[in-house]
């Protein structure tokens, strides 16, 4: 209970004192209070009575309130250390991931705050202008967002939270579509574009359900999918963009929870393997005839990386069974074809040697 007075008394010194072990510690110690005494079940009563008696917090919901306000408070002036960012990304996950704790989280303020204004929050690791190192950390908070999103999901908070997406999709595009972009406004772009793809990917690992993932992949498809494709023919030799587009559409065609099963007459799996296809024959034609220019050092992060996720998705794509691959002999598409022989080309590009190489890294 200390530790929780404590706490409170710390974060008003914020920003101008701070320690970074004690963080560390406190953030360590909201996690095993969460998983002993919140968790899957309530507070235990005589804990509870004196958790009232002595901070005040009465019930489950007012505790979950001062995690939330702690892992805001750590978002917001913690992000330049990876430890705490980390920690706190993972105890926001925790939470988002247990339902009954989801279902109060949402009704807290600051979590309303954060689902209603996720993109306008001040925490530096959202921005543009970062690293791509610290944009790591967007696929794990908007995988959280989107978990507290689906406890009251419908419609028209979907397309209110997407609203920021959209714009920026819409930006990204315009700059895409110019002959002659700026480089300032090609590099602002690119890391757009980088941070698109980690947040859509995060959503969409937490869409589970047939419903929401319709609604995202309604969302992205087909406006936005073509500037994704787009996004892996210019910058096909930079894996800082190829690799988060590629990882969308890795989890895009994972069919779990049964999200993609399909109706009979429906054709949003053959779209979606259509749209798999175009990502993996842009991404193999362009590292094949890339082969050469690329220095034996950076071979792994910049050719074998993304062909070992180009395999993982065709494979998720194969297994998923919610596409009759037959309809495209029938129709005359050579999706199938092309990614099948785009695939074995770039398996045969690879020395042996390096194939150890990349399945020991992949490992």
């Amino acid at each position: 209970m200390g530790i929780l007075q404590l706490m409170h008394l710390t974060d008003t010194y914020l920003p101008q004192e701070g320690s970074e072990r004690r963080e560390l510690a406190t953030v360590y110690f909201l996690h095993k209070f969460y998983f002993i005494y919140v968790g899957h079940q309530t507070l235990k009563t005589k804990f509870s009575r004196r958790l009232s008696e002595i901070i005040g917090l009465n019930d489950e919901s007012m505790v979950l309130a001062v995690f939330a306000k702690k892992i805001v408070t750590n978002l917001k002036y913690w992000s330049h250390c990876a430890k705490i960012l980390t920690h706190t990304l993972t105890l926001l996950s925790d939470l988002s991931n247990s339902y009954n704790s989801a279902c109060k989280l949402v009704k807290i303020e600051e979590v309303q705050f954060m689902l209603l204004n996720h993109t306008n929050l001040d925490f530096p690791f959202l921005r543009v202008g970062v690293s791509v190192q610290e944009m790591r950390s967007r696929t794990s908070y908007y995988a959280s967002l989107g978990r507290l999103l689906m406890v009251e999901f419908d419609k028209k908070k979907f397309v209110k939270f997407m609203i920021p997406f959209t714009n920026t999709f819409d930006s990204v595009g315009r700059y895409l579509d110019q002959a002659e972009t700026p480089m300032f406004q090609a590099d602002e772009a690119k890391m757009c574009l980088i941070g698109l793809a980690r947040d859509i990917r995060g959503l969409a690992s937490s869409f589970s359900s047939k419903p929401s993932y319709m609604m995202l992949f309604d969302w992205l498809y087909p406006k936005y999918t073509g500037i994704l494709v787009k996004g892996v023919e210019i910058w096909s030799h930079d894996p800082q963009v190829t690799t988060p587009i590629l990882k969308l559409y890795e989890e895009l065609v994972q069919n779990k929870s049964q999200r993609l099963q399909f109706g009979v007459s429906s054709t949003s799996g053959i779209l979606l393997f259509r749209e798999t296809s175009k990502v993996i024959c842009t991404y193999g034609s362009r590292i094949l005839s890339e082969e050469g220019n690329i220095p034996k050092d950076q071979k792994y992060p910049m050719r074998l990386k993304g062909i070992s996720i180009c395999f993982s998705m065709m494979k998720a794509a194969l297994c998923g069974n919610y596409v009759n691959f037959g309809v495209f002999r029938l129709y005359g598409d050579d999706a199938l074809e092309s990614a099948l022989h785009t695939l074995v080309k770039l398996l045969l590009s690879i020395p042996q040697s390096d194939l150890l190489v990349s399945s020991v890294l992949c490992v």
